[in-house]
């Protein structure tokens, strides 16, 4: 076990998505008509909404004539006509991974329902839809709605009478199983479905639930709704604390006034049964108190549409956006069934534990074979051995079953179970393509300052930590994202409520991380490396740390963070040695020699030399290091190490033997009524404490303690072997906690030290894991140790001892984690490995490559000879040596490096060269603009490396541009696009050339106001733009509409560039003459210094990648040159022509004098560029908002009154600082005196 074990009685289910979906293939290459299966992994999977919002912006990669357009303004959304591109031979493979059954089992009941629908094709498909929509997003639901469920069910049920049966059955094809349990599992709910009693226990408990939750809602101000709206936040404060309350009262989203009259005259209904049974102890209401169902959804054009349009009430206008949802709802199911019905699409399903799961693949994917005998437990609390066994077919073909993944998304996983925990068991996961992401997700703060939460959840320097596991955060390379920052640091600002200061804040922040693929691997000296993973360890384990509780126990009770939670166990660091093992070149031997000294001398942790055992156990299991003293058995190794073991005795069972195995597995059982102490208890204020085991020995006036955190538990009963020597029988309990028998642990431990000393002075306890919050609560009944239960381990009616867990081999297990880390390991292939040089602060500031030539080569004689040699940057990792006339060397380091600021030395006599380079981190000086590259291997399209890709003909157009869309364009383009470094500049009228980034972003906000009217210096709005550098025009701009971004919660502009060359220039001259005769429409110039000019030659490529619809040609002129721009000379060409002249019909349709540059135009999506959040402070943007009308009605009167408070918010009348205070006083704050 990765993470603690915790005794969670008060458990949430969440039915549905609590941010909106994300299109999981935003940053994989567009379809192409290459047949190929684009494989995603989503741990912690929740609703289906993100694949169904994937599979929606994927279709349509391709413009035929009739393609798109757009339902009326009202639904502020839907696009229709959608259709998959021609000649595409692409298929998807989704694996969902969930430890909640219920989750998995009603959104097979969704997709199936979806597939149904669209086969059926019958007159009643809105009925249909309808139901499909109540079914999985309202508690509360019509006796139609039920009916249709309970025959779905009973289709599910009669299809998973076996695995066989059902991949058989219409849905074998699509939906299939990682293993058979989880069929099992999910046949269970389908049957709670199918004879759901709406008079019922559980019915009786969401009715409950409902009643509690509509009384919390009135008292609380849950804002969550924003992210919802994206960029029209403004326009939704109001509305979204409304629309929350609603469901939580009616039971229906939105509290549709539709939904609620089909739920009869009472308005009751009938309970939903997919609400209503989860795996909650005692059959508990469990749906999370936030859950709001429009949270899932894009609504930003509906609530700009409330705004500008007629005005109306509350009720009508949560109608409306209950309307918009079910409308892109029905959109998304739309695709997916289209998806299906031309086999591009697979569903695949696991219940069970995510960091199992990924373990037990990445074996599959390295050994290729199902084991003989499982190596694990799917899932914490039952003894169910994880199976990869829901692939049926020739073993041969397995391999499309089971394969890489070009993504992995975790969702919020690393909130619960730990950063590090979730790179060491995905990054092996990962397809080696530049293009394969792992998206990780936070919602819960990790500190005060955004710039620092990857450094705090890591426990290490993120440059060095990326380095050294092989995978880096795609913002500390590019310092720049399209993603809509300024909405969430406006969440931020408007949910820290001073009253809930004590709570955990919320801040989405969602991380890429990209694989580092290089020729090159790093080589570390031992020392160093040792030194890193102690300190790592102890970021880990800061809990342990006493001398730093009294400051963390001060800090808590004003604010918390996510790390306050231990989040792992020593098998987590064993995890993360294991994977920087395969990455990195050293002295392994000394590395662990030298670290586990380390460890053992450090004083910093009070109750780390207690985890000494566990640690060595561990890394044995592994197969990373053995302790000399596990490497056999403690009889063998008894006379070397001294070890004072007692006599053999058949009364020690497996120790007795002549030769017991060196890891040994006990066996706890605690009785039920030892655990009163925590049934009993306030589960509202007991939150989840954690568990360990205790394992003390007396030897003489000694007493020694090793604590266990990595076990396995379950509920059940365990009785001895029904012959002679047999292995024990293990009964469970699959009620749990709601059931009657004991809890049983089972952990390894170190036979030698359970044979050492007399057998009686062994005692074994189950004790609360010490903090704060569990002494307040437990010490008067447990004491100040928190003992729960405690025995001898002379007990056999309470304590037995195993060679392995019940139903598992940990012998070939270990033997096969051993063969898996000797097949990756970087120890056989050194390749041309970079030395890393590490700071006194533990941080790896250097790189060194050394590249020797071999006697006689041209290169050794042309440095024997004098020749001169010079080191070239080609990008951030490449350098191009070249010693003489001979021909260039590339060298490639393993992590993006101050390349253009190299150093080189030079040994002529011995024929080596070595180039030294500083680590390059964001916001450092990038002369490469790295965050627009565009990776362009041999035999490969391009492929964006940073900017994620859109689909442009399916973002709904912003419509009827109003006075009041100025602040978040504001916010979008100006004030929300600039870190404080930026702002602090610009407020000291300082310029800096060397920045042009900053210019950029200028140069954007003027296209960005331009274009919807609000530049002063322009006649209107404008819909042409020129570029100029040095007074010559060399790049057109043609806009034709703003659309909502809706995967990036920002906006974009639809537009298509014509790069002018001199060539194109004389070719177009008569064009260009009459494009400026028309003083109305001219285009609007935008000068660019030098900087920038090479800054938007380096962009336009990719902009164009970024919503490319169109194949590149095998001529291509990237290619053929081998790089990308082709230039970034201002009169010069950067891109290619394989996207030129794919335009529409009505390309000039705004102005009939484009039509001539249709020829040369090609297609780009611009938008506004932001800092990383987790690499520079966004400024605060605040008092920056335009004020040009009431902040309530927004009416401009001739005087508007300040607030009193803090003289920024302005009212036109009393009445409409009342209407507005419960919003304004979120941000309110006295000004100083």
């Amino acid at each position: 076990m990765l993470t603690p074990t915790h005794v969670q009685l008060k458990y949430w289910m969440y039915p549905t998505g609590d941010t909106p979906a994300v299109n999981l293939l935003r940053n994989t290459p567009p379809s192409s008509d290459k047949e190929e299966t684009i494989r995603v992994l989503c741990l912690a999977c929740g609703d289906p909404r993100s694949i169904l919002f994937t599979l929606w912006s994927e279709q349509g990669q391709g413009w035929s004539s009739k393609s798109w357009a757009l339902m009326p303004v009202s639904s502020a959304f839907v696009v229709i006509n959608a259709c998959w591109p021609l000649g595409t031979k692409r298929q998807y493979s989704f694996t969902c991974c969930d430890i909640e059954p219920a989750i998995l089992a009603r959104n097979l009941v969704l997709l199936t329902l979806i597939v149904e629908s669209g086969l059926q094709s019958t007159a009643n498909n809105d009925a249909n839809d309808n139901s499909i929509w109540n079914l999985f997003y309202h508690m509360l639901i019509s006796e139609g709605d039920l009916e249709v469920l309970k025959e779905h069910s009973a289709k599910l049920l009669c299809a998973s009478e076996s695995l066989e049966g059902w991949l058989a059955s219409s849905y074998g094809e699509l939906f299939q199983f990682v293993n058979k349990d989880t069929l099992k599992a999910l046949r269970k709910y389908w049957i709670h479905y199918h004879t759901f009693n709406t008079a019922g226990k559980a019915a009786a408990e969401l009715r409950k639930g409902l009643t509690k939750g509509s009384t919390q809602s009135r008292t609380s101000n849950v804002m969550t709704g924003l992210r919802s709206a994206g960029i029209a936040w403004p326009s939704a404060l109001k509305l979204v604390g409304h629309v929350f309350r609603r469901y939580w009262e009616t039971g229906v989203a939105g509290g549709s006034s539709e939904a609620c009259k089909s739920l009869g005259k009472d308005g009751k209904g009938h309970v939903n049964p997919m609400f209503a049974v989860s795996s909650a102890p005692s059959g508990l209401f469990a749906v999370h108190y936030g859950t709001d169902p429009l949270l899932g959804f894009y609504l930003a054009e509906t609530f700009r549409s409330l705004e500008t349009g007629p005005k109306l009430t509350l009720a009508a206008q949560s109608d409306q956006l209950v309307m918009a949802a079910k409308q892109q709802f029905n959109q998304w199911c739309q695709a997916f069934m289209d998806a299906f019905e031309s086999r591009r699409v697979r569903i695949q399903l696991f219940f069970g534990e995510a960091t199992t799961l990924c373990h037990e693949l990445q074996l599959e994917l390295a050994f290729g074979r199902q084991p003989a005998h499982p190596r694990a437990y799917s899932r914490p609390w039952c003894l169910q051995a994880l199976r990869l066994d829901g692939y049926i077919g020739p073993p041969e073909m397995r391999f499309t079953f089971f394969d890489y993944y070009d993504v992995v998304d975790t969702s919020n996983l690393g909130d619960h179970i730990g950063l590090i925990n979730i790179i060491t068991v995905t990054a092996p996961l990962l397809r080696p393509r530049s293009s394969s992401t792992l998206c990780t997700e936070s919602l819960l703060t990790v500190s005060n300052d955004a710039t620092s939460a990857l450094t705090a959840a890591l426990g290490s320097d993120v440059a060095t930590f990326s380095l050294l596991v092989g995978l880096a955060p795609s913002g500390l390379i590019s310092d720049t994202t399209l993603e809509g920052v300024p909405n969430e640091a406006m969440f931020q600002k408007l949910t820290a409520e001073p009253s809930r200061d004590r709570q955990q804040h919320q801040y989405r922040l969602r991380v890429l991380w990209k694989s580092i693929h290089s020729s090159s691997r790093v080589r570390v000296e031992a020392d160093q490396l040792a030194a890193w993973f102690l300190a790592v360890y102890n970021k880990m384990f800061a809990h342990e740390d006493m001398s730093t509780l009294l400051s963390r126990m001060d800090r808590m009770q004003n604010t918390h963070y996510s790390t306050d939670m231990p989040r792992y166990t020593r098998a987590a660091i064993v995890a993360l040695i294991r994977l920087v093992r395969t990455r990195v070149f050293s002295d392994w031997d000394r590395v662990m020699d030298k670290f586990m000294g380390l460890v053992e001398n450090d004083r910093s942790l009070l109750t780390g030399g207690n985890s000494l055992q566990e640690l060595n156990v561990q890394l044995a299991l592994y197969g990373v290091w053995t302790l000399p003293v596990l490497a056999e058995g403690p009889r063998q190794i008894q006379n070397r190490f001294t070890l004072p073991l007692r006599e053999r005795s058949s009364s020690d069972g497996i120790l007795g033997l002549v030769d017991p195995p060196p890891i040994v597995y006990v066996v706890i059982s605690i009785p039920r009524k030892s655990l009163e102490v925590l049934t009993d208890s306030d589960i509202d204020t007991m939150g989840t404490p954690g568990i360990h085991l205790s394992i003390k020995q007396q030897l003489g006036m000694t007493q020694y303690e090793n604590c266990f955190y990595s076990f396995h538990c379950c509920f059940g009963r365990f009785r001895h072997g029904d012959h002679a020597g047999g292995p024990p029988v293990f009964d469970e309990d699959d009620e749990g906690w709601a059931g009657t028998a004991d809890m049983l642990i089972v952990c390894a431990v170190p036979a030698f030290g359970l044979l050492m000393g007399p057998r009686g002075g062994l005692t074994v306890s189950l004790v609360l894991n010490s903090s704060p919050a569990n002494l307040m609560l437990f010490r008067k009944k447990l004491g100040m140790t928190l003992t729960v239960f405690e025995t001898a381990f002379v007990d056999e009616r309470r304590v037995l001892i195993c060679q392995d867990p019940p139903g598992l081999d940990t012998k070939s297990s270990t033997a096969d984690q051993k063969h898996w880390l000797k097949a990756l390991s970087s120890d056989h292939d050194a390749g041309q490995a970079a030395l890393g040089t590490f700071s006194a602060d533990r941080k790896i500031v250097k790189l060194q490559i050394r590249t020797v030539f071999a006697n006689g080569s041209d290169e050794a004689n042309a440095l024997a000879g004098g020749a001169s040699v010079a080191a070239d940057p080609i990008d951030l990792s490449t350098i191009h040596l070249k010693v003489g006339s001979t021909p260039d060397r590339r060298i490639s380091f393993p992590f993006p490096v101050q390349s253009y600021n190299s150093k080189t030395r030079v040994a002529r006599k011995s024929s080596w060269v070595e180039i030294e380079a500083a680590i390059h981190l964001a916001p450092h000086k990038d002369p490469f603009h790295s965050w627009t590259q565009i990776s362009c291997m041999s035999g490969q399209s391009p492929v964006l490396v940073h900017i994620p890709r859109v689909n442009l003909d399916i973002q709904p157009i912003m419509k009827s541009i109003t006075a009041k869309d100025k602040t978040w364009l504001t916010i979008m383009t100006i004030v929300g696009a600039m870190s404080v470094g930026e702002k602090q500049a610009q407020e000291q009228g300082i310029t800096s050339p060397a920045n042009p980034k900053s210019d950029l972003k200028q140069s954007l906000s003027v296209m960005f106001s331009s274009f919807m009217g609000y530049n002063p210096q322009a006649n209107g709005p404008v819909r042409s733009f020129q570029l100029t550098h040095h007074k010559l025009a060399h790049v057109f701009i043609f806009v034709r509409n703003l659309r909502h971004d809706l995967d990036l919660g920002s906006m974009v502009l639809d537009a298509y560039v014509v790069p002018l060359t001199s060539t194109r220039l004389k070719t177009l001259a008569e064009a260009c003459k009459q494009l400026y005769s028309a003083e109305s429409k001219a285009p609007l110039g935008t000068h660019l210094g030098d900087e920038e000019c090479i800054l938007w030659k380096r962009l336009l490529p990719a902009l164009a990648e970024r919503c490319r619809t169109w194949e590149h040609q095998d001529h291509c002129a990237y290619v053929k040159i081998g790089k990308i721009p082709l230039s970034t000379e201002a009169d010069e060409n950067p891109l290619c022509s394989c996207g030129e002249g794919k335009v529409p019909p009505d390309f000039a349709k705004h102005d009939k004098l484009w039509a001539p540059f249709g020829k040369y135009a090609t297609r780009i999506a611009i938008a506004p560029i932001f800092p990383v959040p987790y690499v520079e402070n966004l400024a605060d943007h605040m008092e920056d908002l335009p004020q040009a009308g009431c902040d309530s009605c927004n009416k401009t009167p001739k005087e508007l009154k300040s607030c009193a408070a803090c003289g920024k918010a302005r009212y036109c009348s009393r009445e409409c600082q009342k209407a507005a205070w419960k919003a304004h006083k979120l941000v309110c704050k006295k000004r100083p005196s």
